[in-house]
């Protein structure tokens, strides 16, 4: 009887290690989208290159195909004594939601919240996406809502973390 509990035991451990093993598994088409990425502006410089100006926009990509959007606004704060004004930044979520990859350069967004503007509440987004062929810490992304051929907002996000980077 102690074998049989043991064996059953080792079988009920080994599966319990085997779906484990499935569940960390990561979807190869996401693992380069995984991290932390700050909204930014593409504009040309004088000398014929590129510059990024941040935007206080970051969207967090996780391994579980889990998104969060976060926006900061600066506020200007005096004390009542004071003549000086600092400004303080507020960090809000203001979108999340789950991912689901189509193929290697699309994927589908599915708005679980939309803290600004609740009429995109359960929506979905098609993503099209394409890394900078200089630098793979930009992406080039095009989404619309909804039919696939309706107008397409391209935006430019720079990668600021990697995920699981401290």
């Amino acid at each position: 009887m102690k074998k049989f509990m043991f064996l059953l035991a080792t079988v009920l451990l080994g599966a319990t290690c085997e779906i484990k093993a499935q569940e960390l598994q990561i979807d190869k088409r996401i693992e380069p989208l995984v991290g932390m990425w700050q909204y930014v502006e593409e504009v040309n410089t004088e000398n014929g290159g590129k510059a990024y100006i941040g935007k206080q926009i970051f969207k967090t990509i996780t391994e579980k195909m889990e998104y969060f959007v976060i926006l900061g606004v600066n506020i200007p704060i005096k004390e009542a004594n004071s003549n000086e004004t600092q400004i303080s930044t507020l960090s809000f979520i203001t979108q999340q939601g789950e991912m689901e990859m189509r193929d290697n350069n699309t994927y589908l967004e599915y708005i679980n919240n939309h803290y600004l503007d609740k009429s995109l509440n359960n929506t979905i987004s098609n993503l099209r996406y394409r890394f900078s062929e200089e630098n793979k810490n930009i992406l080039y992304v095009e989404y619309n809502l909804g039919e696939e051929d309706s107008n397409w907002i391209s935006e430019v996000w720079l990668r600021v973390m990697p995920l699981g980077a401290r």
